[in-house]
């Protein structure tokens, strides 16, 4: 049986009991609240489950162009001057093919880094209580849903994107802001996906929690 210690007498009483059997004060226990939850309860606090980026690993597709724009354009280039009769022609072709080479891999490397840089600049933070997206290179701008507001959610992988394990999980919610949110690249979008999923059933049973602003 619980029991509590009485402020005057010090002498335990049963946290069922009215008032102490030793020293007649009304025991503390009947001025709390039954079914309150504390003010440091876990559900009440809100925590961090998952945090990431998307992965750099949707850029594969870049690098790969980028090798093939170094090594194809070259090839052709000496394919049309191999079969050009003026030598002085010849050597024109070799030497636009070079700055065409050098040019288009120029172009695909700033777009790359750019690219980079915005996966760099895009977090997704999913809390106890909340899918919080960040975005922005310069700028910053942050978007939420609340885990009660998601009705469903659903991941992606084109068979690229499963041999290099990553995916895309998209959340339908009630957030009239925020319909229809995907998370890109994403590292195991089916774990995450997952725990979205529990944790957006866990809230909407408890309906009820607070965070701080």
């Amino acid at each position: 049986m619980p029991v509590i210690t009485c402020p005057d007498c010090g002498r335990d009483v049963s946290t069922l009991a009215a008032a102490c059997p030793h020293c007649g004060r009304p025991s503390p226990a009947g001025f709390a609240p039954i079914g309150a939850p504390a003010a440091n309860s876990p559900a009440m606090v809100e925590e961090t489950l998952w945090q990431g980026s998307p992965s750099w690993r949707v850029l594969l597709g870049k690098v790969v162009v980028m090798i093939l724009t170094a090594v194809l354009v070259p090839l052709a280039a000496s394919f049309i001057s191999s079969h050009t009769a003026d030598l002085e022609m010849s050597g024109r072709i070799m030497k636009i093919g070079w700055w065409v080479t050098v040019i288009l891999l120029l172009w695909q490397v700033i777009t790359f880094l750019i690219a980079m840089m915005r996966l760099q600049s895009t977090l997704y933070t999913i809390t106890s209580q909340r899918v919080m997206f960040e975005q922005g290179l310069f700028s910053k701008s942050l978007s939420e849903i609340d885990l009660r507001s998601i009705d469903d959610t659903q991941f992606f992988q084109s068979f690229m994107e499963r041999l290099l394990g990553i995916g895309n999980v998209s959340l339908v919610s009630s957030d009239k802001a925020l319909p229809m949110t995907m998370l890109r690249g994403i590292p195991d979008p089916r774990k995450l996906r997952e725990l979205i999923r529990s944790r957006a059933y866990q809230v909407s049973q408890r309906q009820v929690f607070t965070r701080a602003t």
